[in-house]
Parts: structure tokens; sequence; C-alpha cells
């Protein structure tokens, strides 16, 4: 496995693959952020809307059919059931709304986001631009999330100003999930191993 601490970066934009790193970023709470997308003050004033590469968070709210259709593929991905009078769609959103609490505890101290401002699309709420996001401590937020079994590694991944490439990026991530899945961490706590496959 690759160590989480090696996708910290160096402070620098990498003109050859356009993608710009810009330290000493700021949380900027909402009440829709969630934990793979939240809005991200930079240190030039300009507030964006970061969507992670490479992870998949539980949607926090099931208010449209597009929120509910994302809601139940990620309930049956992590295999996770009903618990005492609850049913298993608000017991997922429950971990999503976890999830968005994680995050924003982990971006308490400013950190450092990498991105081309390439557009994530998103709900209407605010324009979403897919971004890696570094802590204060150097480990990479999506690695975090992942490993903490908050998140599954899924969705668009690209190169890094460090030269890490997509591939490698996502397995990086897939390993993590395996080792999140196999220890029981997080979300993967609440999986029904014998659902998984039929649900």
């Amino acid at each position: 496995l690759l160590a989480v601490a090696a996708f910290a970066l160096p402070l620098a934009s990498s003109a050859a693959s356009g993608i710009q790193v810009f330290s000493n970023c700021q949380f900027v709470p909402a009440h829709w952020a969630d934990g793979d997308s939240f809005p991200v003050r930079l240190p030039d004033g300009r507030e964006v809307t970061v969507r992670l590469y490479g992870v998949d968070c539980i949607e926090t709210s099931a208010a449209n059919e597009t929120l509910a259709r994302r809601l139940r593929a990620q309930r049956r991905y992590f295999g996770i059931g009903g618990v005492e009078g609850i049913d298993s769609g608000e017991v997922a959103r429950l971990f999503g709304v976890e999830a968005a609490k994680r995050t924003e505890v982990l971006l308490t101290e400013a950190f450092s986001v990498e991105t081309s401002f390439t557009d994530a699309r998103g709900s209407g709420v605010s324009k979403r631009v897919y971004g890696f996001v570094t802590l204060s401590d150097g480990r990479d937020l999506g690695s975090v999330l992942v490993g903490e079994g908050v998140a599954r590694a899924f969705g668009v991944v690209r190169g890094r100003a460090d030269g890490t490439t997509g591939e490698e990026y996502r397995q990086h991530l897939v390993d993590l999930e395996l080792v999140a899945a196999a220890s029981g961490r997080g979300i993967w706590a609440r999986t029904d191993w014998s659902k998984l496959a039929s649900d």
C-alpha cells in the first residue's frame, strides 16, 4: 500500500499539467456541504466549491429523485441494512451526515487545494470544480476519508502536480478501501455481507 503521507504536495503550480496549488485555504461552512463537496475560500478571497477527485461520500439528503437514486446506490455499495426501526436509506443518509462533519473537522486548520478548475457539475446550488485537498499535516483528504471508511473509492480522477498519475491515485484509494472494509472501519462496520451481492 502507498502511504497516505506520500500524497502531500509542494505548494506550487504546475504549468505543464494545467493544475494549480493554493495554500492557506479556508473551509466555508454551508448547510448543503457534504463529505466530498464543500465551499472553500482561496487565499485571494475567491470562493469555490471543491468536489474531491476519486472519492464519494454518502449523500446527506434525498430531497429529490437524483439524490435519492445516488443514496440508494451508495447504500447498496456499502451493504447497509436498517437498524431498530430505522430503514436502511435513513441509516445510510446519517452516515453521509457523519462524513460531512468529519470533513469539516479535518478542515479546521488551513489547507491546500490542487485544482485545474475543471467543472464537476453539481446540484445547481453552487458551481463545483474538481480538486485535491492536502490537510495541514500533509495528508490527502480523500485518502483519509476512504481510509477511515467514511467514503468509497469512486469517481473521476486525474494526474497530480507531483507526477502521480490518475490511475496510481485511484489504485491507492482502492487499496485503502479494501483495508477499511476488511477492518470494519466507519460505514463498513454496518455492512451486511450476506446481502451485499443481492441487495
